[in-house]
């Protein structure tokens, strides 16, 4: 894989097509010869992100949809995982959602947990009433596998 490349998705808000987001993502990170652990980590993250997504997405929008975009260089693949949010507030837990261990994760709450520890680098990203779920997992060298 010479370039980046961007691949970009959008679902419905819908857990019926998590899924096809995951496949997606496998078969990027497959193309991206990662190792089979690491690909595990990649679908069980997005997963957890895209249920996120429509747990907690927008459903008095007109279209309620998840929007997936997979930022993929030759040694590093990006996820951002977004979704529109009901209401005038913006979601609530900001302070609270990334716990640092599994004691500190409220009940229900582990799968942001779950996501810091099976990715390089976790982030959310809060924009008036968009939520953002932006991950990052880099390819081990030999080095660093061995």
């Amino acid at each position: 894989m010479q370039d980046a490349h961007q691949i970009r998705l959008e679902i419905p808000c819908s857990t019926e097509y998590v899924g096809v987001v995951r496949q997606a993502v496998v078969g990027i990170a497959n193309r991206m010869r990662f190792a089979p652990g690491e690909i595990d980590d990649l679908r069980l993250a997005v997963g957890e992100a895209c249920n996120n997504a429509v747990k907690h997405g927008c459903p008095s929008c007109a279209n309620p949809s998840v929007t997936v975009t997979c930022n993929v260089t030759p040694d590093t693949i990006e996820i951002e995982i977004s979704n529109g949010l009901s209401g005038e507030e913006p979601y609530p837990c900001v302070g609270e959602c990334m716990p640092n261990d599994a004691k500190s994760a409220r009940e229900g709450g582990m799968g942001l947990y779950i996501m810091r520890k099976l990715m390089d680098d976790v982030d959310i990203i809060w924009d008036n009433h968009l939520a953002k779920i932006r991950m990052v997992k880099r390819l081990k060298t030999n080095a660093e596998v061995m």
